[in-house]
């Protein structure tokens, strides 16, 4: 009997010494936790917060006025000018995040053979993505000038010659963006689908050789299966970078010509800082927010289903 009380006594007693422990645990992890939970209070959820209550009233450059509920995001809904901003951005996506994935998969696929100078070329690609946005839309800006660019002179040396209004004809002010951008982001692009080239086995490859696969048969079977998940990163962050579209609109065009190239994000910078309007403005980035979170719920959900 005094053994059996004993090892009901020890378990207990055991217990009583493991929570000390299991709590000084869980303190070092928020202790560790602190250095990134500041800034991320300071600088993105206070002010995801501070913007939802600035959207509940008439809000100016001298402070909040009047409380109006849900005024805002009523008149939102109900302006055309929103859905055309909201189609632009969108139109963008379509434009931009498919050409600069292909381009940036076809340099990962060519740069990861074995050529001369591979390392100089890559850093070629890749150094314009370490430019500011400013700079790069300054440079195509001049690059696309009608009359004394170098793109238009270039296709006059071609034979065509018709001077390109790039800038300010709707036929090509898209295109001209979507260039400019691919310029600046195709080295990222390419860099990650070089890491994700680099992991799969080269022993994978070597096998389909011996198998009878050719090159394309080996691009199908083995190279897209395995850059699967880097795709799905690529596609996620693509989408959600062109949907900011701003500086290259705001130095390029000024969402001109007319407003065929304004999108969302320069219809909240203009609304905000150049009506004076912050409430409103504040109503359409949440409503662009939660357009975006639906996006990538949406994606996670697709990309989860075939996974499964």
């Amino acid at each position: 009997m005094m053994e059996r009380s004993l090892s009901e006594k020890r378990p207990a007693a055991a217990l009583r010494r493991a929570e000390p422990v299991h709590l000084l645990t869980e303190l070092k992890a928020i202790l560790y936790l602190i250095p990134f939970l500041i800034p991320f209070t300071v600088f993105y959820l206070w002010p995801v917060i501070r913007g939802a209550w600035m959207s509940l009233h008439v809000w100016g450059i001298q402070g909040m006025q009047k409380y109006v509920a849900l005024a805002n995001y009523a008149k939102i809904l109900q302006n055309s000018d929103f859905y055309a901003y909201l189609w632009n951005s969108f139109y963008f996506v379509l434009l931009c995040a498919p050409t600069v994935i292909i381009l940036g998969l076809l340099l990962a696929l060519i740069i990861n053979q074995r050529i001369w100078l591979r390392t100089l070329i890559r850093s070629v690609f890749f150094l314009p993505y370490v430019l500011s946005v400013s700079v790069v839309s300054f440079i195509w800006l001049r690059l696309l000038d009608a009359k004394n660019g170098p793109v238009n002179a270039a296709l006059h040396m071609l034979g065509i010659n018709a001077d390109i209004n790039w800038l300010t004809d709707h036929r090509f002010v898209w295109w001209a963006i979507t260039i400019a951008t691919d310029w600046w982001s195709v080295g990222f692009v390419m860099v990650l689908f070089l890491a994700g080239l680099q992991e799969i086995p080269a022993d994978h490859y070597e096998a389909a050789k011996i198998d009878g696969a050719n090159a394309w048969q080996r691009f199908w079977s083995i190279t897209l299966p395995g850059l699967s998940s880097v795709m799905k990163i690529q596609i996620f962050y693509q989408i959600i970078n062109c949907l900011k579209l701003f500086g290259q609109v705001q130095i390029m065009t000024g969402g001109g010509p007319g407003d065929s190239t304004n999108t969302m994000i320069r219809y909240i910078y203009v609304t905000g800082f150049k009506k004076d309007m912050f409430g409103m403005a504040a109503a359409q980035s949440m409503v662009f927010c939660f357009i975006m979170l639906l996006i990538a719920v949406i994606q996670f959900k697709i990309t989860d289903r075939k996974d499964g």
